[in-house]
Formats: structure tokens, sequence, C-alpha cells
């Protein structure tokens, strides 16, 4: 069999459709394995296979998986086909006996032996069978996130700081030539230390609030960040709406009921220490987060910013533009990743940051596009802070 069965196509597309970029090379990997004769057992052994090939994470397995169990048919590899009869010869036919031995005839399938009363008591006054221990692959559900994880190591790989650190190891073939013909002596190569990403990261995740339905989302988004975004070092602090207040500097502005700030914004200082939390679950405080930011990190601040219920708060503008300032002091790049949908922004507080900080939505090109901002290529704002 060098064919791939039919439903594995729906099964694709599918996966496609969940966000599993496989591709042509992927489906002719496939197609290869099972001419060797992989896979061909049963939908088991195919949805091993695939498993095994396409599946970089234990998230991917389980998208498998479940797509297998919900779609892919009772199937096995169809026998081979049996090969022309000969007729028998003499000999054959003296052995052969005159009548053939008929076939065992397989018995009539029995019915089931119905319920003990127990188990009918219980699923007349429940409405539902009990349980029985036994699970069904069917019903798995493999968790399904706006962003896979794929598209998340791929934005994030893109902040590089690369610099050349420690024993020359690489090859310079530029200078070597060059050595080579001033001196027209043959010599040793000339060797380079290897390049190395300095990039540094400062996450700051706002928690719980109305960032509550988002809690799944952020954590898929920080796991895969800290596991392939390969940067030399990252730092996750959580908050919650705000980590500090700053000054009162809406006193005195001309409309107070303007939700703009410009007249105030050179009297807003930077934040000084903030209330940070080592865990999601804001029971381990940190100290210093901000003093402890060395220059050239890059810092993302993710949070929907007053956007999912609606709301402008002049406070909460006031000490965001404050801890911007304060990342700006430290030397940081920053950018800010809203995981609210944009049409939800208008008339919020997430507008009004967005006029004075680098906003993006926590889609896939909201990633790249906040990346490029925290590798140092600006981006106009209306009224930078």
């Amino acid at each position: 069999m060098t064919g791939t069965p039919a439903f594995v196509y729906d099964l694709v597309e599918r996966l496609r459709r969940r966000g599993l970029p496989i591709g042509v090379d992927d489906c002719a990997t496939l197609r290869s394995a099972l001419g060797a004769g992989f896979g061909l057992g049963s939908s088991n052994d195919l949805r091993d296979l695939c498993v095994a090939l396409w599946a970089t994470s234990v998230a991917e397995q389980e998208m498998i998986a479940a797509a297998f169990a919900s779609e892919a048919p009772d199937w096995h590899a169809a026998p081979a086909a049996p090969a022309a009869e000969t007729p028998p010869t003499p000999e054959e036919e003296a052995r052969t006996p005159a009548d053939p031995i008929p076939a065992a005839v397989p018995p009539l399938p029995s019915s089931p032996p119905p319920p003990p009363p127990s188990v009918r008591a219980y699923t007349a006054v429940t409405g539902q069978p009990p349980a029985t221990g036994e699970w069904d692959p069917a019903l798995v559900l493999a968790p399904q996130h706006p962003l896979t994880a794929r598209e998340i190591a791929q934005a994030w790989r893109r902040l590089r700081r690369p610099v050349r650190h420690g024993p020359p190891s690489e090859l310079d073939v530029g200078a070597t030539i060059d050595r080579y013909a001033r001196s027209g002596v043959a010599s040793g190569p000339v060797l380079l230390p290897p390049r190395r990403n300095t990039a540094r990261l400062l996450l700051l995740v706002d928690r719980q609030g109305s960032m509550t339905p988002y809690h799944a989302f952020t954590d898929h988004l920080l796991r895969e960040i800290r596991n392939a975004a390969r940067l030399e070092a990252i730092r996750v602090a959580y908050f919650r709406n705000l980590p500090g207040r700053a000054e009162d500097a809406l006193a005195d502005r001309p409309d107070p009921f303007s939700p703009e700030i410009d007249a105030v914004l050179s009297r807003i200082r930077p934040l000084t220490g903030g209330r940070f939390y080592a865990d999601p679950a804001l029971t381990e405080p940190l100290t210093a987060v901000l003093d402890r930011t060395s220059p050239g990190t890059a810092a993302a601040i993710i949070s929907d910013a007053g956007a999912t219920r609606g709301t402008f708060q002049a406070g909460r503008l006031t000490s965001t533009i404050a801890l911007v300032k304060a990342l700006l002091t430290a030397g940081c790049t920053v950018a800010w990743l809203n995981p609210a949908p944009p049409e939800r922004w208008p008339g919020t507080t997430a507008a009004q940051i967005a006029r004075h900080v680098p906003m993006f939505p926590l889609t896939a090109e909201g990633m790249y596009r906040a990346v490029d901002v925290l590798r140092g290529r600006p981006r106009d704002t209306e009224r930078p802070a």
C-alpha cells in the first residue's frame, strides 16, 4: 500500500484549521512511511505514526489524538490480494478428500443481558447511566488558543541582540583570506567568538479582575515564550490592574472631564517601587522589580487596560503612564500587548494609553509588530509618554 486513507485528508484540513501547519512535505512523509509498512495495523497505529511525524510538542500531540478520536473511522489496511489459484497436480488430487469439510458456522450474537435493578434505578433517578470508569477518546478536548506554539516561537525568536562572546571557535573567512593575501604565507585560520543572543525580556502581566477570562491564554503565551524564545534572560512579574499609584497630576487639568492628559503629561513622574508578584496567584511579593531592570531590557506589558469592561479611569491612565515612564527611564524598550480585541478599545482607558504607548492586539501580527518595537524599531504614537 503506497497511498493514504481517504479520511486522512479531512483530518489534515481539520488540523490546519486548528492552527497546526501541516504542509505538502508532511503529507509526503506520511505517504512514504505508509509505503514502508508503518501505521497499517489500525487507526490507532496510523494515529501514533502521525503524532510521531507531525507533533513537536505535547499540545500538538493532544490536538492530533483528539482529531483522530473524533474523525477517524475504525480502519485497517486492506489485506493483500490473494494469488491466482493454480490447478492441482494429479498427486494433490489424489490426496484431496472427495467431500470437503464444511466451514464452521459462526454462532449467532446473543442479546446483552438486561442491566441489574440498581443500575436501572440509578438511571431512572439521574437520567443517565452510572460511570463505568472507562473514558471515550472521542470526548477528549484539546485546548485551542488563538495563537499556536509555533506562531509564538516564530515571533519571539526574532527578539535578538547578538553579541560575540566566549573563546574563539568560528572561522572568519574574510580575515583569514586577507591575512594570507597580505603576508603571502599560509598560516592558521582567524577565529572569532561565537554569537550569542543577549536579549533580555521583562514580562509585566496583569492578573485577576477583568483579565480573568484570559488567564489560560496568557499562561499558554508565557509557557511557550519560556520554552522557545531562546533569550538570555526572561523575567515575569504579575500585578493586578495597577502595580502602583502615581501622584495626582490631574487636579489642575483645564478640563477634568476630558480623558486626555496631554496638558499634564510632563508632570507625571516615573513610578517608584510598585507592587509586583512572582506567582500568578499574587501571593509572593517581588521587591525592586523596576530598580533591578538593566538598560536594554525589552519590557512587554500584557493587560486589557480596562477594554474588557469598556470603562475609562483617569487614575489608571496616569498610573500606567507613570509605569511606562519608569521603564523608559531605566533604558527599556516598551510595547503593550492587549488580549481584548481592538474594536473594544475606543472610549476606554486602553484607547488613551495607546495614544502614548505602542499598543498591539495579542494576535500573530500584533506580536510581530510588538517584537519590532522591542528590538528598537521606532513606532509613531500620537503623544509619546
